[in-house]
């Protein structure tokens, strides 16, 4: 099994934006991918060419277009060296927050150029950081950027999901080779059990397995039911990489788990026909990366923490795929009762007791898929996927969630992110017992909550960007209380003017009213996957309303303000205190 040849797409489906399941950036633009009404797969490419990155500058700083170019040529790239992109500017109405005129920066990359095509945007991006120009948007990802630009819809999928675990030797002669691979596959609703055992004495040899045709069978099945979703418990840390080592191992292209034949960390060396490993990026991908283009990749454990995290259920001990299956499924890992010892099960089990060993290997996969189905993990970020309409890798951070959102609401543009010094400032509120003397057992107590505290701060005090103000007016709402913001040096904005509503309220209260929808049609559903649809969408509606305080406070991203963050907080504890007031009073 070589490489594989790349051939065209067939483009037998009508491309319609609406129908966009999956969006990945890739080395060559933008890889789409859907189903169609038969549930078959239709892919197309759009070249860097057909849509091309950008970013924005101020327009003071754009003289003249033909001479900025020139200077751009020769001074950025080596002597003698072309730089492999055409750029281009354009001026239009873009503004950023103050009102400044904004010039749109664009480059294509040339169609002969051997590296990379992301790469030109960190070299382009640079030329102008260098210089100290400040960028507007220049940290946006290019499948974000489109998905902002052009899509309007992201519809309901039933996508084809396999759940998947391997296990590998640890010890003895075959150290490291992959013994066993399980795959169940939804669309089939089949457990696939792949595996192959050492030659024995007696053992004709004739067709015998081996590693490599384990690899190469389960590449066979992959290329042939084309699964969308592959959906993994550490499968990021530990699974993929160890098959993408094993793969290359095995003089197989990693490359071919791709339906656009790119791996994150996976190179082609033209001159040397050979495959190179970035051994430092695979080993190192982080939960939310989709190293596999055009796949989704599913970190499980990541999304289930963030879920349970999000239902306020308490902090998880552990993360492990044996204990989360045993405090919310009551079931354990398979455990064998010849090899008691776990380590020498790994060593020893597989060949001395298969039976068992892939029993373990395929009860794994069960777990993983149990707790997805009964929990519905992926389905509520793929909710939440539906409401930005972003890629799938947007739907973890806050800081790509709300960037993603204002991206799409907001009349300017913001400031590129960038490193810093931090700013301390005074967060949340938390009580002492032993100094408020209310430690020890208390009769009567009653609780109460406030519903979304920031949320609320923000809409109260019409906190957002362009509200703030350095002087207080007639409407405006005065936050300047040296009390709250004592550790907050050199920022006097305290003021928030309420003349207009600001977007981030406006935000908030949209979607709150959108939650509110959404709960309704909860309460009023006649079955259980009407009800879960709905209970996805109202939670996706809450947590991209819990992203906004995220993207204020994370300094050093575009959309971070310290005097929003320190306001939120400060206006938090003011209600606190207040509430705290009125509870001693009664």
């Amino acid at each position: 099994m070589g490489d594989r040849i790349l051939t065209p797409f067939d483009f037998r489906c009508t491309y319609e934006k609406r129908d966009i399941m999956i969006i990945a950036n890739t080395k060559e633009g933008i890889f789409l991918r859907w189903r169609d009404e038969e549930r078959k797969v239709v892919e197309k490419e759009i070249p860097y060419a057909d849509f091309s990155p950008y970013f924005f500058v101020e327009a003071s700083n754009i003289i003249n277009t033909d001479t900025e170019t020139k200077v751009f040529l020769k001074e950025g790239y080596q002597q003698n060296e072309k730089f492999p992109a055409t750029i281009t500017y354009e001026r239009g109405d873009w503004v950023n927050l103050q009102g400044d005129s904004l010039v749109k920066v664009t480059w294509t990359p040339y169609k002969t150029m051997k590296s990379d095509a992301r790469n030109v945007t960190s070299k382009v991006r640079a030329y102008y950081h260098d210089r100290d120009i400040q960028t507007y948007e220049a940290d946006v990802q290019h499948h974000y950027r489109y998905a902002v630009d052009e899509l309007d819809e992201l519809p309901e999928y039933n996508l084809r999901k396999w759940y998947w675990d391997m296990e590998w030797m640890q010890g003895g002669e075959h150290d490291g080779a992959i013994t066993a691979i399980v795959v169940y596959d939804n669309y089939d609703d089949e457990y696939y059990t792949l595996t192959w055992q050492p030659r024995r004495d007696g053992y004709d040899d004739d067709g015998h397995e081996n590693e490599r045709t384990v690899l190469e069978r389960f590449l066979m099945m992959l290329t042939e039911k084309d699964p969308d979703m592959l959906i993994s418990w550490f499968g990021w840390k530990f699974d993929l990489p160890k098959l993408i080592e094993r793969l290359h191992a095995n003089s197989i292209d990693p490359r071919m788990l791709s339906p656009v034949h790119e791996v994150t960390g996976v190179e082609w060396n033209i001159k040397k026909r050979m495959r190179v490993l970035k051994t430092k990026q695979i080993e190192n991908y982080s939960p939310i990366a989709q190293p596999i283009k055009g796949r989704i990749c599913v970190p499980l454990d990541l999304a289930f923490e963030r879920q349970w995290n999000d239902a306020q259920r308490g902090t998880l001990p552990s993360l492990s795929l044996d204990y989360v299956s045993e405090y919310v499924l009551g079931e354990k890992k398979l455990v064998s009762e010849k090899f008691p010892d776990k380590n020498e099960f790994f060593r020893r089990g597989w060949q001395e007791d298969t039976k068992t060993y892939l029993e373990y290997a395929v009860k794994d996969v069960e777990l993983i898929k149990r707790i997805d189905e009964e929990n519905f993990t992926t389905e509520a970020i793929l909710s939440l996927q539906r409401l930005l309409i972003a890629p799938f890798d947007a739907c973890f951070y806050a800081s790509n969630m709300g960037g993603i959102y204002f991206m799409r609401n907001a009349s300017w543009k913001a400031p590129t992110g960038k490193k810093g010094d931090r700013v301390e400032y005074d967060g949340a509120m938390v009580y002492d017992p032993l100094s408020e003397g209310t430690n020890g057992l208390h009769l009567g107590v009653a609780a109460f909550d406030f519903a979304g505290l920031y949320p609320s701060m923000m809409i109260a005090r019409n906190i957002s960007w362009e509200t703030k103000s350095k002087t207080p007016t007639e409407f405006g709402v005065n936050l300047r209380t040296p009390k709250d913001f004592s550790k907050v040096e050199d920022y006097d904005m305290r003021y928030y003017n309420t003349n207009e509503l600001g977007l981030l309220p406006k935000a908030v209260l949209e979607l709150k009213e959108l939650r509110n929808e959404y709960k309704v049609k909860m309460k009023e559903s006649e079955s259980k996957s009407e009800y879960v649809k709905w209970n996805n969408n109202q939670l996706a509606v809450k947590r991209l309303m819990a992203s906004f305080y995220g993207i204020i406070a994370y300094q050093g991203f575009g959309w971070a303000d310290v005097d929003l963050a320190a306001s939120i907080t400060a206006s938090a504890r003011e209600a606190i205190r207040i509430a705290a007031f009125k509870v001693r009073e009664l």
